[in-house]
Order: C-alpha cells, then structure tokens, then sequence
C-alpha cells in the first residue's frame, strides 16, 4: 500500500509476519545522499587518521609521499590500503546490524534500513546490500581517480565509468520504492526514522526480577521471558506511531494476545485499558531483556 505522507514524501504500509500493520515513509534521495556522504568522510577520516598514526610509528616524516619497494616505511602504505579496505566493508555492516539499520550518517538525517517484508533486519540482508556497493560505487570512482589502477585508460572506458556512475546514482528514482541495487537485491527499505523521544518514562522501569509498571500492572519473570528483541521493537513501532497512524483497535487487538500468550491476567479484575497495558508491558519487558543482556544473553525472537 501506498500513500504520501505528512510531508508530501511517499508512504509504505508494511504488515509484519504477526500481522502488525505499520506505516513507513520513504526517506528522500537528499537525506540518503547527505547520509552516505557523512558516512564515506568519517571512513576517509579515520584511513588518514590510522595511516598518519601508522606513519608516526614507523618514524616516515610523509606518509602520503611516493615510496620505493625497498622502502621499508612501505608497512605504512600497506596498513592504509587494509584500513581502507576494512572501513569500507565494514564500516556500514557493522553499524548497520548494531544499530537496526542506522549509520552514523543515517542516525544525523533521521534515516534508516528496514526490511522490505516487514519482518527483522537480518544479517544476510545487511551484508547483501552492502556489498553490492563496490560494484555501484567504489570500482567506478576507483576507475575515474586511477584508470591505470584498474586498467582503464581509454576515454570510452571512462566515459562508461561517468555514465554507470549517473545509473546507479539516479537508480532511486526509478523505481517506486526509492532503492538503490543493494535495497532492490537485498529486500530492505531506506525510511524516515521518527524523531521523538522513545517513551522514556517506559525504559526507566522494570528493573527488578517481578517486574511493577503504572497502575498496579505486574510482569513475572517467565511471562516476560516469552518475548524477545525483534517483538520489543514491533511494539515500540506501534507506540510511536499511536495515536497518528494507528487505530486503537490495533491496540486492543495487540493487548488481547499479549495477554494469551504469556496468560496475564488483570490482578483487580478490572482490565486495563490498551494503551496503558501496553506502555506497561513495554517497559517490563525493555527492562528484563536489558538485565537478561547484562548477563551476556542475547534473546532475539519470541518462544514459539
């Protein structure tokens, strides 16, 4: 389904594999292009600040000065061309998995990578559309600033260069969803992340082993043992987005089987409202998974 959203920019409604409808906009080629900007200046940063500390250590006075095989200072050019290459490849993988789909330069634009079906970030994902960009971008950058390098040195390859390089650049607007090669092979999207704060009053909750919210609302250890991180961060989608882009009636819906799952019920016998049941649920359960990551367990998925 699509729409435009508050800001004119095109809008996605993706359900997720527990039939959660969520509403994404698309993020807009300027974001994406001064966020993939930021990010390629803190990678050509970090290889000048590695192969000049490098250099430091060698006792070599110009590190960036032409230097013969015999050189023994050439262990300086070397470490810049693995940084280089690590920082590269790496750069964007790792934040990318660390941070649910954000960079440095995407956390600054407000952006970030989601999956086109509504379901976790995986990793494979991640890698696939971070590895296609040496083919969409640095072979024909490297192609244009050292044709010799590559072995192309003939202006018809060059020009081939500027026009794959105008291709992959423009690719975005061709095709509905905004993606470049990398999203279109990888199955993600590049969407606009909100803004406002994340229900703070709900992370500073839930502490303790039987876990207290709002309202008399209690958690047992185990009935919050049944959700993990990628659920978390489903419901965290859906209490950023209520009341603007969603029904109380998804709510209710939520709240109902929340409570099947891990068989709560109302300790006064009155039942809460959704709302507040959720908010909740949320902080209980943010809090246990936090204490269970302290102890070096990491529980990504729900128990079936």
């Amino acid at each position: 389904m699509r729409a435009l959203g508050a800001e004119g920019g095109p809008r996605l409604a993706l359900r997720t594999p527990e039939h959660v409808a969520l509403q994404f906009e698309l993020a807009p080629l300027g974001s994406r292009i001064i966020a993939v900007s930021l990010d390629i200046l803190l990678v050509f940063l970090s290889v000048v600040l590695i192969t000049a500390l490098t250099s430091a250590l060698a006792g070599d006075s110009d590190p960036f000065a032409p230097i013969d095989a015999d050189d023994p200072s050439l262990v300086v050019e070397a470490v810049a061309l693995l940084a280089g290459f690590f920082l590269w490849n790496f750069y964007f993988i790792f934040l990318e998995l660390r941070w649910q789909g954000r960079t440095i330069g995407k956390r600054a634009v407000g952006i970030r990578v989601i999956a086109r079906d509504g379901g976790p970030l995986s990793s494979g994902m991640v890698f696939a559309r971070n590895l296609t960009r040496d083919v969409e971008m640095l072979l024909p950058l490297m192609a244009l600033a050292n044709p010799r390098a590559v072995g192309l040195e003939s202006g018809w390859a060059l020009a081939l260069m500027w026009i794959w390089l105008g291709i992959m650049a423009l690719m975005p607007l061709f095709n509905r969803l905004r993606g470049r090669v990398g999203d279109l092979i990888a199955g993600t999207l590049v969407v606009n992340a909100p803004r406002e704060a994340l229900l703070e009053d709900l992370v500073a909750e839930g502490k303790g082993g039987d876990h207290a919210a709002e309202g008399g609302l209690a958690f047992t250890q185990e009935q919050l043992d049944l959700y993990g991180i990628h659920e978390l961060q489903i419901l965290e989608d859906v209490l950023r987005r209520y009341p603007a882009h969603i029904d109380y009636d998804l709510l209710v819906t939520i709240a109902r089987k929340i409570k099947r799952k891990i068989d709560w019920h109302a300790p006064t016998g009155e039942e809460p409202e959704a709302y507040a049941f959720l908010q909740a649920f949320y902080a209980a359960q943010r809090g246990r998974l936090e204490h269970k990551l302290l102890f070096g367990k990491r529980q990504e998925r729900k128990v079936r």
